[in-house]
């Protein structure tokens, strides 16, 4: 008879390189659908208007779409590991090497986003930074912890 496993029970044998992707990952699917940008304007006395764009509209959007992208795979790939799926091999990369480098290539795609309309910047784009940060973080972690003995691999 199986047993079923609690949310918490779940959440409780992951490692801290997991949690941080899959909130990481979780949180930047939310933040991309938020306001990025938004412009506000009085075009009359008592009338004024804004316009907002979310992570997958310009400026920019090819590399907030790809960060998203890439943020959804890495957390995929923690929540399918927790669900005892197993991975395929990546040949000569590890998956802790994987998401090392996934997480470095959301932080520097949301840097070329940030490079390339830095102006009128809204709660969302924050939003995705700090989403960025727990991947990067949470990559370097899984990295460290596949390479300790006690992370991700199999």
């Amino acid at each position: 008879m199986a047993t079923n496993k609690s949310p918490m029970d779940m959440v409780n044998q992951m490692t801290t390189g997991q949690k941080l992707v899959a909130a990481g990952g979780i949180l930047m699917l939310i933040a991309s659908f938020l306001p990025w940008y938004k412009i506000s304007f009085s075009l009359a006395p008592g009338f004024s208007s804004s316009i907002s764009r979310s992570g997958w509209q310009s400026p920019g959007a090819l590399w907030s779409i790809l960060a998203v992208l890439i943020a959804v795979i890495m957390a995929g790939v923690v929540l399918a590991r927790l669900g005892n799926v197993n991975l395929p091999d990546l040949g000569s990369v590890t998956w802790g090497q994987a998401m090392l480098g996934a997480g470095a290539a959301v932080v520097i795609l949301i840097i070329i986003k940030l490079a390339n309309e830095a102006s009128h910047l809204s709660f969302g784009f924050i939003l995705g930074i700090i989403a960025a940060a727990l991947l990067a973080g949470g990559g370097y972690l899984m990295y460290t912890e596949e390479r300790s003995g006690q992370g991700f691999a199999r």
